[in-house]
């Protein structure tokens, strides 16, 4: 790479540094070649507030000022290579080795200060530096620097799905190697994000988070700290085959919550919609379905295979048996066992989940007109209240729906839902 002239007066400095009089070092950069080295200039004049005490009979600039010059310089060639915002950035000397002093610099000197670019890692700069004085070597040192920019975020480079941006990720998070996150995503400290993930748009990763296994995440998901999403399955029969976990859009996964993939028994695949609010130390085990709009409470806990309609809410602290199906609009209060399906628009709750009624609330939240309540409510009293069979209730339930001309409406939804069950409905 050929040397870069460049015209960096004091004004652009000013701009780049953060230090002001008495202790800005650096008036010029003469010459710069990106990710290699830079040279500056000091002019050294006889009112620098230093040479009144240091000393009033001969005075001299101070060797520790000499290294805090090349400092300041290291610091521009540093923002040279990583200029994001480095406006708002802080560089930070933090250390120094083999500092040696060969010359005196005297009023009327100009320093030239050379720094060259040795290694980085994790936002650590080294950097050989060199003072000289008409030709003549003044001081040298190795110079150790860091920036902790806002938010400790650093940007680092990661496999895109598009553009040529930056994934803004903090440098202690690990990204494996085959990893593909959107150019807008970012990733939280510590976090570690495997190989075979896929991460879309505008999603974030909190802190110590990780992501696992064959996973696919859409857009505009914000993901807790210390959530393990896409582990492998814990069903013992599992032996490593390539299953899957699914993540749509804009879903609240908070902290701590643990997501698997499939197993090979199943279709392979975990799969979870969009618009759904998941709270803190949820378990969605292997093999689920959970639709779009649910609201899982802190601690609710679906076991294998379990499905979860649209708009349907989870109590905190609740337990849903392996291969139990949650209907749309449900609602399953806190602490509750649930080892029977639920129907879509029924209230459940208890240490074993009855039925207490329609879901009334919620409907008219989402829009239900009072004549589909209505329905509703009598579709429920055919089940729960008539003390009939459940044959005799679906027969019920086929008159109900012909009668108001439901179609495809809610009361026939909640008839297919019980011809549909396969471990019997809650009663």
């Amino acid at each position: 790479m050929s040397t870069e002239k460049i015209n960096l007066d004091i004004h652009k400095i000013l701009t780049l540094l953060p230090h002001r009089y008495p202790i800005l070092l650096v008036d010029r950069v003469l010459e710069l070649e990106p990710h290699k080295c830079i040279k500056a200039l000091k002019n050294v004049s006889v009112n620098e507030p230093y040479f009144v005490g240091h000393f009033p009979t001969r005075p001299v600039m101070p060797g520790v000022l000499i290294l805090e010059a090349l400092a300041q310089a290291a610091a521009l060639l540093t923002f040279a290579e990583d200029p994001h915002d480095s406006e708002k950035a802080l560089y930070y000397f933090v250390g120094i080795d083999g500092a040696r002093f060969k010359r005196v610099v005297e009023p009327g000197d100009q320093l030239i200060l050379n720094v060259s670019f040795e290694r980085r890692l994790r936002g650590i700069w080294k950097f050989k530096a060199r003072a000289e004085v008409d030709g003549a070597l003044a001081a040298e040192a190795d110079l150790i620097g860091r920036i902790p920019q806002p938010e400790c975020w650093r940007f680092r480079h990661a496999k895109r799905s598009k553009g040529e941006g930056m994934t803004r990720i903090h440098p202690t998070a690990i990204i494996e190697a085959g990893a593909s996150l959107d150019e807008t995503v970012q990733v939280g400290p510590y976090a570690v994000i495997g190989a075979r993930a896929r991460i879309g748009a505008r999603t974030t990763v909190g802190s110590h988070t990780i992501i696992e296994g064959h996973t696919t995440i859409g857009e505009g998901n914000r993901i807790g700290h210390f959530a393990a999403v896409g582990g492998a399955p814990q069903d013992m029969k599992y032996a490593g085959e390539p299953t899957r976990l699914e993540i749509g859009d804009r879903n609240t996964i908070r902290e701590f919550t643990t997501i698997h993939t499939g197993t090979a028994q199943d279709n392979g695949v975990t799969r979870i919609g969009d618009d759904n609010w998941i709270m803190a130390y949820v378990h969605i085990a292997h093999d689920c379905r959970v639709g779009n709009h649910t609201v899982f409470s802190s601690n609710a806990q679906i076991a294998g295979h379990v499905e979860v309609g649209d708009w349907a809410i989870l109590g905190g602290m609740s337990g849903v048996h392996q291969f139990v199906r949650i209907g749309e609009h449900a609602f399953l209060g806190g602490a509750s066992a649930l080892v029977q399906d639920l129907p879509p628009y029924v209230i459940a709750a208890g240490e074993k989940a009855e039925p207490h009624g329609i879901n009334v609330e919620g409907l008219r939240r989402r829009g239900f007109t009072a004549d589909a309540i209505s329905a509703l409510r009598a579709a429920y009293r055919s089940v729960y209240k008539h003390g009939l069979s459940l044959d005799e209730a679906k027969a019920q339930l086929r008159e109900l729906a012909g009668q108001g001309g439901d179609g495809d409406g809610p009361v026939s939804t909640f008839l297919r839902f019980i011809e549909t069950a396969k471990r019997g409905i809650i009663r």
